[in-house]
């Protein structure tokens, strides 16, 4: 294989590297093994949230099995939990363990992904998670580093701020930094737009380049300012591809737990097993959504009937509801992550004409001629 040109491609869609691209977000996303990584990951960051919340509660001296039976596994923080201190440590804790979770599992899907455009449907969940051993700190340390660059850029300014105290000379002295301030405020505000696209951009950019931390800002940064317009396109394009394809989903999938519920009324003569898995999410989550509302209208209660299901066989059917909901929420998450790696991909040949696909081809070649070449020279050395 001799240079980007000549490359072979072996890809299951010839991306054109254009906006329309962004549509194949749906069909990534829909992939059982995608789905699976992402079904684990939320299911992983949820609890460890969780945990971390009731440990606050019990910092702050409330009781956690009265919690428990009132909140399940979505506890939300009240008055006595924000007046101690170490509940909100805690807090903190969770929420950035989960959200760096997220990130991670973000990055193995990416991973999944690139892989899948270039036609290797056999990377495995088990490559993900070698990949990500070896790439999480880019997808790690760049949120953090943008997020100490803005409270750094905030201190200066609120230094400048404390200068104005100063008697006599310290107003003048303020008032000749206002340009300069009202630049640094630029430069906030555009890194507190590239922190919230970081978690979307960061793993992959990593997922797709291999990438260090200082790549990864540059190229977050770079892609942002470059592009954002087409930026812009890319999002709303896939988001409404996505956004049909979720519906259709769900559609499918209520209609699946309407079969069951049907099948297992008329067969066994027991009611409400449709109704029992639909409001599964709020039984487990009864503080964040309403009474009775379905794992497919989280926001809104609808009508209950009489349901034949009690004790731990409603328990088991209600987590059969919440797992249908992850389902759900994995597949919207995996699309996202599809949507977002097209993007890049496109971007990043839009900006520097570089394919970063058939980067990967080559680099694959280079390695199995390397591993070739080493193994004819042992062989060689063995005959003599």
């Amino acid at each position: 294989m001799q240079g980007s040109e000549n490359a072979v491609r072996n890809y299951v869609h010839k991306l054109k590297f254009q906006v329309r691209d962004t549509l194949l977000a749906a069909r990534y996303g829909l992939n059982a093994r995608n789905i699976w990584v992402f079904w684990k990951g939320m299911l992983l960051a949820w609890l460890v949230w969780a945990f971390f919340v009731y440990a606050g509660f019990l910092a702050a001296g409330d009781s956690v099995p009265e919690r428990f039976r009132a909140a399940v596994l979505c506890p939300l923080p009240d008055s006595l939990f924000m007046s101690s201190v170490p509940s909100i440590i805690l807090l903190v804790a969770g929420t950035l363990m989960a959200f760096y979770i997220y990130m991670l599992t973000a990055l193995k899907v990416s991973r999944l992904t690139f892989e899948q455009i270039r036609g290797d449907q056999f990377f495995s969940d088990t490559d993900a998670r070698r990949f990500c051993r070896s790439n999480w700190k880019p997808v790690v340390a760049t949120p953090l580093v943008i997020a100490l660059g803005i409270v750094l850029g905030l201190a200066v300014i609120a230094l400048a701020g404390a200068v104005g105290r100063i008697p006599a000379a310290g107003p003048v002295l303020a008032g000749l930094l206002v340009v300069p301030l009202w630049v640094l405020g630029l430069f906030l505000v555009l890194a507190s737009v590239v922190l919230v696209l970081s978690v979307f951009l960061v793993p992959v950019i990593t997922a797709s380049t291999k990438g260090d931390t200082f790549e990864c800002l540059f190229e977050v940064f770079s892609v942002v300012t470059s592009q954002p317009m087409r930026l812009f396109r890319g999002f709303v394009t896939g988001l409404s591809a996505r956004v049909v394809a979720l519906v259709v989903f769900s559609v499918f999938a209520w209609s699946s737990v309407s079969v069951v519920s049907s099948v297992v009324y008329r067969t066994a003569g027991i009611q409400g097993l449709g109704d029992t898995m639909e409001s599964g999410f709020s039984r487990v989550a009864p503080e964040v959504v309403p009474f009775y509302s379905s794992i497919f209208n989280p926001l809104s209660s609808t009508e209950h009937t009489e349901s034949s299901w009690s004790g731990t066989a409603e328990l088991l059917v209600s987590l059969a509801g919440v797992a249908v909901f992850l389902v759900l929420l994995a597949f919207w998450l995996s699309s996202c992550t599809a949507q977002w790696t097209i993007m890049y991909l496109g971007l990043r040949f839009t900006r520097d004409r570089e394919d970063l696909l058939v980067r990967a081809d080559e680099e694959e070649y280079r390695e199995f001629r390397k591993i070739q070449s080493n193994a004819s020279r042992d062989g060689s050395r063995k005959k003599e």
